[in-house]
C-alpha cells in the first residue's frame, strides 16, 4: 500500500526555469510544450503548477473551467521504478482532490515507456495538439517542387519591398511589443477570450526574453518593423517557434521572416517545430502547406 505523501506544489516563476531546464534535458523530448519558455508564458491562462516527486518534474493544469490534468512525469526514464511510483503519487493526490487521474500531451515515446510499467491505462490520440515537425534545411531554402509557392511569395515580397533582418535584443522588444498589439487590434482581440490570453502570454515572454534565453528576429520593411519571431533550442536537434507576428497585409512577409529566421540562425538543428493547429482548418491548412516531415504525435491517457 502507497504511504500518503503531501506533494510540495509551487507555482511557477521565472526563477524556477533552471529546475525546469535540468530535468526536460534529461528526457529530450520534441513535443512543443515541454519546455519552461512555454509553461511559464501560458502559466496564468492554463493555472499551471508543479511538483518534484522522486526526482521527476510533475507538471499540472488546473483552469476554472476544464478538466484538470497532468503532464507525464519528466525526468530520467531509465529510473523505471521510481517513475511508477510517482505515477501512483499523482493519481492519489488527483483522487484527494476529487478529481480523475488524466495525463495530456503524452507523446508516442512517453506512451512506450508507460506500456513497459505493466500499468493498466487507456488512451486516446489527440489530433489537434500533434506538433507539425520540418526539416530546418527544407524551410531554410526552400528548395524543391512542394514549396514553389512559398519561395515564388518571397520572390513577389522583394519585387515590392525593401527588408532588413535584425536579431532580437533588449533595445528592439520595443518594436516587438508594437508589431504584436497591431496584430492583435486587426483580429479584434478585446472580443476574444483566446487572443487576450495569447498577447498576455506573448507580453510575459517579451518582458522576459533576455532571462528565458531565447533567440528571435524582426523584419524591417521599408525601414519599419512589420513582422518578429521568437523560438529555442527544444531538444538536441530540433528548434521550437514559440512566436511568429506579422503585417498580414504585406503579402510574402509570414513565409520571409519564417525562412530567414531558420537560415540565419537556426541552421545547425535538423527539425523545426512549428507547434499544433488545434483543430482549426484554416490553421491545419497553412501549416500542411510548409510540407510537414513528419508529426509529434501526442495521446490523452487515464490510468485504470
Amino acid at each position: 500500500m502507497l504511504q500518503t505523501i503531501t506533494l510540495k506544489i509551487s507555482e511557477i516563476t521565472i526563477d524556477d526555469k533552471q529546475i525546469f531546464d535540468r530535468y526536460l534535458r534529461l528526457s529530450d523530448l520534441r513535443v512543443s510544450e515541454l519546455n519552461f519558455t512555454n509553461f511559464f508564458m501560458w502559466r496564468d491562462y492554463y493555472k499551471i503548477s508543479y511538483s518534484v516527486v522522486n526526482d521527476f518534474l510533475c507538471i499540472m493544469s488546473v483552469m476554472e473551467s476544464g478538466v484538470p490534468f497532468c503532464f507525464f512525469p519528466i525526468g530520467d526514464y531509465k529510473r523505471i521504478d521510481e517513475l511508477k511510483c510517482t505515477l501512483y503519487i499523482m493519481r492519489e493526490h488527483f483522487a484527494e482532490m476529487g478529481w480523475n487521474f488524466v495525463m495530456k500531451r503524452v507523446s508516442t515515446q512517453q506512451l512506450s515507456i508507460l506500456e513497459t510499467l505493466g500499468l493498466c491505462f487507456k488512451s486516446g490520440e489527440d489530433r489537434d495538439n500533434f506538433d507539425y515537425l520540418y526539416s530546418v534545411g527544407s524551410l531554410s531554402t526552400l528548395a524543391g517542387k512542394k514549396l514553389d509557392g512559398k519561395r515564388n511569395h518571397i520572390n513577389k515580397f522583394k519585387k515590392l519591398y525593401s527588408f532588413e533582418y535584425e536579431k532580437i535584443t533588449a533595445s528592439n522588444i520595443p518594436d516587438c511589443k508594437d508589431i504584436l498589439e497591431k496584430w492583435c487590434i486587426q483580429r479584434n482581440y478585446t472580443e476574444s477570450d483566446s487572443l487576450i490570453a495569447e498577447r498576455k502570454a506573448n507580453l510575459d515572454l517579451l518582458e522576459n526574453y533576455e532571462s528565458l534565453e531565447l533567440e528571435g528576429a524582426i523584419i524591417k520593411v521599408d525601414g519599419v518593423p512589420q513582422a518578429f519571431t521568437i523560438g529555442e533550442q527544444l531538444s538536441s536537434d530540433t528548434v521550437v517557434i514559440h512566436i511568429e507576428k506579422a503585417n498580414a497585409e504585406i503579402h510574402g512577409l509570414y513565409p520571409l521572416i519564417n525562412q530567414q529566421f531558420l537560415a540565419n540562425q537556426w541552421s545547425h538543428m535538423e527539425y523545426v517545430n512549428r507547434e499544433q493547429d488545434l483543430g482549426l482548418e484554416g490553421l491545419r491548412k497553412a501549416k500542411l502547406s510548409y510540407n510537414p516531415a513528419s508529426f509529434v504525435e501526442k495521446y490523452t491517457v487515464e490510468l485504470c
